[in-house]
């Protein structure tokens, strides 16, 4: 897309996380363990067995990190919209783009065996989420995984203060209806593993 023309197509949560929020939050969660993501993510490619992984909405990289110590023979890429995320992310040697997850077909033009968001999703607004979901499935040859906050029904959350910033939603249910199969799902973790 061009410069203006992408301006004019950015939602307004996007802009949200661009800016000054989008930065405090990387600089928060620099601090996050990433060691804890091991296991999980071990469990993940267990499942999937993948050999490419792209992470929609990467932030800062740390479950690129914790996937990396799970196995790196595993090929990894991620997207950002926060330049911040993205310098930090690239300083850790992941490969990384700026991109929305809606530019992902335009960024990556071969197909991954594993596509996921982990905490984006829940911040795409009612008007966009359909688009954002179908644009990680194109970007998948085989695997979609929401790591996001699930609900029975799309629920706005006061989000540190701000609406319309913070939705949960049956995000499983709304990728069978986009046509993914059920692969497995962590309903306690409300982690979901979709294939497409």
């Amino acid at each position: 897309r061009h410069r203006q023309e992408a301006e004019e197509m950015t939602t307004a949560q996007e802009q949200f996380w661009q800016g000054d929020f989008g930065t405090n939050y990387t600089q928060r969660c620099g601090i996050t363990n990433w060691r804890a993501r091991v296991p999980f993510w071990r469990h993940v490619i267990d499942l999937t067995k993948p050999r490419t992984i792209l992470e929609a909405g990467c932030n800062a990289g740390l479950n690129l990190r914790a996937i990396r110590d799970a196995d790196p023979a595993i090929n990894l890429c991620g997207c950002d919209i926060n330049q911040t995320a993205l310098e930090a992310a690239a300083a850790d040697g992941h490969a990384v783009a700026e991109a929305s997850v809606f530019d992902l077909a335009d960024v990556w033009w071969e197909k991954f065996d594993l596509v996921f968001s982990a905490g984006v999703l829940i911040h795409i607004g009612p008007a966009d989420i359909e688009r954002a979901m179908r644009c990680i499935i194109a970007a998948s040859k085989r695997y979609v995984l929401a790591v996001e906050y699930a609900d029975e029904k799309e629920v706005e959350v006061s989000y540190r203060g701000y609406s319309e910033r913070l939705w949960r939603r049956p995000f499983g249910d709304l990728y069978q209806k986009l046509g993914l199969k059920l692969a497995a799902e962590e309903s306690a973790l409300k982690k979901r593993v979709k294939e497409a």
